[in-house]
């Protein structure tokens, strides 16, 4: 199936058509996925340089019954490009004759999976581009991919737009109750987006924002605000970016609706499946070890100030992440 940007608003950055492909059903859960090209949108803070709209939707394979909240997610920084079982790193973006992008943004399919069952529509967006090009401002260009995306969203809820051949959505998508989830850099670019100071999409409403070990790179946390959504923070303690976690809770100071959660044990990496041994490609790594903070026992070296727990195992940390994710959009999405 071929969608084009054709009629209906101008969509001046939109090159082309997408290509969408449908993946069996498992479950009680369907997914599809979207696909304009590597160079189909040039957001600011690239310096005009373009990355992909490509997304992969994850959502109740029975959306009857009235319209289904919405969840986008953002992956973190990775590598981008590999040939087969190598990384090709340093090359731009798109990747290079030869090499094929990483499935960074299929990272979270176990947690899209059971948002799903729980009746939500998650969108889990591509940001390779961004990561391969970006400089002081990336985190800008996230938060406009992830506008991007919903104004196709907010279009395909009428039946328009250049989404608006996945007839299925049409009518059963709230855009009132959105919730973003990000990881690492997207855990950066979903607070970008969260920002007091950020211009909102008309029709889209995010009411709830979730930050999973977030990188505030090209966010100056000392003038900027979180106030107008709920928000929630995760981070492992022995996580080296556990520190940084802790930025945005002070920048939303005020707001009634924060959480901050540790994860007793919990690294980087195993939040991502695409960046864990075993589930990923050859070249994933146990953070932990990378860093050289893992202890005799599989303990580990906590950040946080409490000694040396137990290494959680990417099964655990998965597990974990799905109990803080579905309770905090549970809470405030449905």
């Amino acid at each position: 199936m071929t969608l084009t940007a054709g009629c209906g608003a101008p969509q001046p950055e939109v090159v082309g058509s997408a290509q969408v492909s449908i993946q069996a059903s498992t479950g009680g859960t369907a997914q599809v996925t979207y696909d304009f090209g590597d160079t189909a949108y040039a957001p600011p803070g690239l310096n005009g340089k373009r990355t992909e709209l490509k997304a992969a939707v994850t959502y109740p394979r029975d959306l009857a019954g009235g319209e289904h909240p919405l969840v986008m997610m953002l992956h973190g920084w990775g590598d981008t490009c590999a040939a087969g079982d190598k990384p090709v790193r340093n090359q731009g973006w798109p990747c290079a004759k030869g090499a094929k992008p990483v499935d960074n943004y299929l990272g979270h399919s176990y947690l899209a999976e059971s948002l799903a069952e729980k009746g939500y529509i998650v969108v889990s967006v591509s940001a390779n581009g961004i990561q391969a090009q970006e400089k002081d401002q990336g985190q800008k260009a996230r938060a406009a991919l992830l506008d991007k995306h919903l104004e196709m969203w907010e279009q395909l809820s009428n039946g328009q737009g250049p989404l608006r051949e996945l007839k299925q959505f049409t009518g059963h998508v709230d855009l009132d109750r959105v919730g973003t989830f990000g990881h690492s850099r997207g855990g950066g670019g979903v607070l970008a987006q969260a920002l007091d100071s950020h211009k909102r999409v008309p029709g889209v409403n995010i009411r709830a924002t979730m930050a999973f070990a977030p990188a505030m790179n090209g966010i100056n946390a000392g003038k900027e605000r979180i106030s107008r959504v709920a928000l929630s923070v995760v981070a492992g303690t022995c996580d080296a970016m556990w520190e940084d976690s802790e930025v945005p809770v002070a920048m939303a100071a005020g707001n009634p609706n924060v959480e901050h959660h540790d994860v007793p044990g919990g690294n980087h990496n195993f939040f991502n499946t695409v960046w864990t041994p075993g589930t990923g490609p050859a070249f994933a790594t146990d953070d932990v070890a990378v860093e050289k903070r893992n202890l005799p026992g599989g303990r580990c070296e906590s950040t946080n100030g409490t000694g040396s727990p137990q290494q959680l195992k990417p099964a655990e940390q998965r597990e974990t992440a799905i109990r803080y994710a579905t309770a905090f959009f549970d809470k405030y999405l449905k």
